[in-house]
């Protein structure tokens, strides 16, 4: 008959599996989850979204578009890799163009976690190379470097807090891009709320605060959304969300991902 502490042992062992075999993908985009896809495994993604904008001095809206495949690649189970290689478009009442956009390559790293994954701290880093074409608006038209900060917790066993604070080199919109193209660094804030549902799904719901509004009379400018995740099984995920924009070239914005966990 099996020890009592071989059966400990099996059921640890069981309960690690499950725990990692059934390991949410994160739903966020404006901060970081506790969501790592564990030691030496692959999670891949597909990603399709765009915005719209209405220009004052156009008749045409200024329309962008990408397909990103992603993929998220756990060195441990505390630090990952991650690459996303967008396909991009852009239109407006002149231009019609796709192709390649800007390429981001990063990590993220779990420095902390308590006992019951309940709290955590992540920082993350981010170069996002200038491979989409600028004249073509399918790039920033140089190379930027994104350096942020997650902190998060979880209330009630379904309620699922994060705020994340960032700096993008580089990273803020042109104030005049008809006359000076230079960006500046941009400083965000963000906070996300997600409330599970039941198992599988999620909503969740995002606002992000950023010091480059198109009004130099405004502070800040901001964006948020609302959307739905679900896990349809052991493997696959999918997720997608809807928003708008205050202070921004954006009227709205929307984006869609499936994901899959190997």
């Amino acid at each position: 008959m099996m020890s009592l502490r071989k059966m400990l042992w099996v059921a640890t062992a069981l309960g690690v599996w499950a725990g990692s075999a059934w390991a949410d993908p994160m739903r966020t985009a404006f901060t970081k989850e506790n969501k790592f896809p564990g030691a030496l495994k692959p999670e891949l993604s597909l990603a399709a979204g765009g915005s719209s904008f209405d220009p004052a001095d156009s008749t045409e809206d200024v329309e962008k578009y990408s397909v990103t495949p992603s993929l998220r690649f756990g060195l441990t189970d505390r630090l990952t890799l991650v690459a996303a290689v967008p396909y991009a478009g852009y239109s407006d009442e002149t231009l019609d163009e796709s192709g390649l956009g800007d390429v981001e390559i990063g990590t993220e790293f779990l420095f902390y976690e308590d006992i019951f994954e309940y709290a955590w701290i992540i920082p993350h880093a981010t170069a996002i190379l200038s491979t989409g074409d600028e004249d073509k608006g399918l790039g920033a038209g140089e190379g930027q470097g994104r350096f942020g900060i997650s902190v998060g917790t979880t209330t009630h066993d379904v309620l699922h807090w994060a705020v994340d604070v960032s700096y993008t080199m580089n990273g803020a919109e042109p104030e005049d891009p008809d006359f000076d193209d230079d960006r500046e660094d941009l400083v965000t804030g963000a906070l996300s709320l997600i409330w599970d549902l039941d198992e599988r799904s999620s909503l969740f719901g995002e606002v992000q605060f950023r010091d480059d509004p198109v009004d130099e009379d405004d502070d800040f400018a901001l964006r948020g959304h609302l959307g739905l995740a679900y896990r349809i099984n052991e493997t696959f995920s999918i997720m997608g969300y809807i928003g708008g924009s205050d202070g921004l070239e954006e009227d709205y914005y929307g984006m869609g991902r499936l994901v899959a966990q190997f």
